[in-house]
């Protein structure tokens, strides 16, 4: 394979991180308007507006490329993830419980609506990983992320078993997550109606038996 003006010896090593990340990007976006089978490296590259060889020069197969695009995810996603786990913590440190449902609610509206692309994609990943061993570990490995998140929340409610419950809890998340894709946030209530009932059905039950009220 000729060498490309992308593959020259001189770029700087932040240099090639950047187009690593340009490139990446520009997966998930051709994953998301195109679906799998439309993940080629000539399609990203022309996503991306390189030259030709670019996404080979960082990405020898499909399958790296498919590898990139759910590590880069990951990290975008935990990113994002975190902030709204952390502003929840905060408000469910305070006593009596009482988490600013509202507050929560609208910082994951603005976290999914922001990142509409790429959570198609990951949707598009998590379909192909039922058929897909390669994607599917690759996205078992990823979500491990977001159950440590959801554990630390099950935690914060006082849960008999954190680690059942957190996973409850993003299944919950997730489910979510699909509706407002397919069906768009057309109730402004949905959200912290849903994050509401779902946060407060993990907290402990009383020595009395009797559940603490939703």
């Amino acid at each position: 394979m000729e060498a490309s003006e992308d593959e020259t010896p001189e770029r700087l090593p932040g240099e090639a991180s950047g187009r690593r990340v340009q490139l990446l990007d520009a997966a998930i976006r051709v994953l998301s308007t195109q679906g799998l089978r439309g993940l080629t490296h000539r399609a990203v590259q022309q996503e991306a507006g390189l030259p030709h060889g670019s996404v080979t020069y960082y990405f020898k197969t499909r399958e790296q490329l498919v590898l990139g695009v759910i590590g880069r995810m990951t990290e975008l996603e935990s990113a994002q993830a975190g902030d709204v786990a952390d502003e929840l913590l905060r408000t469910m440190a305070v006593r009596p419980f009482a988490p600013d449902y509202p507050r929560i609610a609208e910082l994951t509206h603005t976290w999914w609506s922001t990142s509409r692309e790429r959570q198609i994609a990951r949707y598009e990943l998590q379909l192909a990983s039922i058929r897909e061993p390669l994607i599917r570990e690759a996205m078992k490995r990823s979500v491990q992320e977001f159950w440590k998140l959801t554990e630390l929340v099950a935690m914060a409610t006082g849960s008999a078993d954190p680690r059942n419950d957190g996973e409850v809890l993003l299944a919950f998340i997730d489910g979510m997550l699909h509706h407002f894709l397919v069906h768009g946030p057309e109730n402004p209530k949905y959200l912290e109606t849903g994050l509401r009932r779902a946060i407060e059905s993990l907290r402990a039950v009383p020595d009395d038996g009797v559940a603490a009220p939703a």
